[in-house]
C-alpha cells in the first residue's frame, strides 16, 4: 500500500486562498495554445526527470523505460482504436479496422521484453536489499508477455478473418478491453518492482496519480476541463512526492534533490500560468 505523509495542501502562494476541491474554476486560464506551447512541454519535461531519477536509482531502468514507452505507444493506440470500432458498432455489429499499427507496436513491446530479460541477466545489480523486489519484478515481466502473447494472438487473428464471414465467430475488439487495462497495470509494477523499497511508494504514488493520468489526459492529449476538475488533487500528489523526497526520506540520495527541486519549479511554472 502506497503511503503518503500528511502535509499541507498547497505550498505556494498561488493556492494560498483556495481550498482543496474548489478553487474557483473557472477564474482559471487554460488555453490550447498554452497547452501546447508551454504547458505540454513542461510536463513531458517532469515525466523525463521522474525517470532520470528513477535510473540513478537503479540503472536497469534504462531498459524498463523503453518497455513502458513502448507498451504506453500500444495502449494510447488501442483506445483510439476503441473509440473508432464503438462508433462502427452503433451500425453494425462488428467492426472493421486495421490493426496492422497495433500488432507493430505489440511486437515493439515483445523486443523490449526481451532485451530487459537479458539486461536483468547479466547485469551485476543484485544485492541482498533488492532480492525480493527482483523476484516481484520476474513475476510481472513474466505476467506482461503473456498479456501481451494474448493480445497478439488475437490482432494477428483479427487481421486474417477482418472483411471475410469469420469475423462473427472471432469475438469483439472492445472485449479485449480488460486484458489491456490489465497489461497497463502490470506494466507500471514492473517500472516500481527495482526501485529501492524504501522509496518504492513515494515513486508508485507519483506515477499511478500523477504521471500516468497526466500522459493520458495532458501530454497524449488536451484535456481541459479533466486537468481544471483534478488539479487540487494533482497538486496534492505532486506535494506528497515533492516533501517526501526533499524533507521525509533520509535513503533518497541528496545529490538527486536538485532534480526533485526542478520539477517542482515546472510543477509551479504551470500553476502561475493558469492562475
Amino acid at each position: 500500500m502506497m503511503k503518503l505523509l500528511v502535509i499541507a495542501l498547497f505550498t505556494f502562494n498561488v493556492f494560498a486562498t483556495y481550498p482543496y476541491f474548489k478553487f474557483g474554476e473557472k477564474k482559471l486560464k487554460l488555453t490550447k495554445e498554452a497547452h501546447s506551447r508551454y504547458i505540454r512541454p513542461q510536463l513531458k519535461n517532469i515525466k523525463t526527470e521522474y525517470y532520470l531519477i528513477a535510473k540513478k536509482l537503479s540503472p536497469i531502468h534504462g531498459s524498463i523505460i523503453k518497455l513502458r514507452e513502448s507498451a504506453l505507444k500500444f495502449i494510447f493506440d488501442y483506445n483510439s482504436k476503441y473509440v473508432e470500432c464503438e462508433q462502427q458498432q452503433k451500425e453494425q455489429a462488428y467492426c472493421e479496422l486495421d490493426v496492422s499499427e497495433l500488432l507493430s507496436s505489440s511486437y515493439e513491446v515483445d523486443r523490449n521484453i526481451q532485451t530487459l530479460r537479458k539486461e536483468s541477466i547479466h547485469r551485476d545489480f543484485l544485492g541482498d536489499d533488492n532480492i525480493a523486489g527482483y523476484m516481484l519484478f520476474s513475476k510481472h515481466l513474466d505476467e506482461v508477455e503473456i498479456l501481451n502473447s494474448q493480445i497478439q494472438r488475437y490482432l494477428e487473428l483479427k487481421k486474417i478473418v477482418n472483411s471475410t464471414v469469420y469475423t462473427t465467430y472471432t469475438p469483439l475488439f472492445t472485449d479485449l478491453s480488460n486484458t489491456v487495462i490489465r497489461f497497463n497495470i502490470v506494466i507500471n509494477f514492473v517500472f516500481i518492482d527495482l526501485i529501492p523499497e524504501t522509496l518504492q511508494d513515494t515513486f508508485e504514488a507519483l506515477l499511478v496519480h500523477f504521471i500516468a493520468p497526466l500522459e493520458e489526459r495532458m501530454i497524449n492529449k488536451y484535456s481541459p476541463d479533466w486537468f481544471i476538475l483534478e488539479l487540487g488533487k494533482l497538486n496534492l500528489t505532486w506535494n506528497t512526492y515533492h516533501m517526501n523526497l526533499e524533507k521525509g526520506s533520509k535513503e533518497f540520495p541528496e545529490q538527486y534533490i536538485k532534480i526533485v527541486k526542478l520539477m517542482h519549479n515546472r510543477w509551479n511554472s504551470i500553476l502561475k500560468l493558469i492562475f
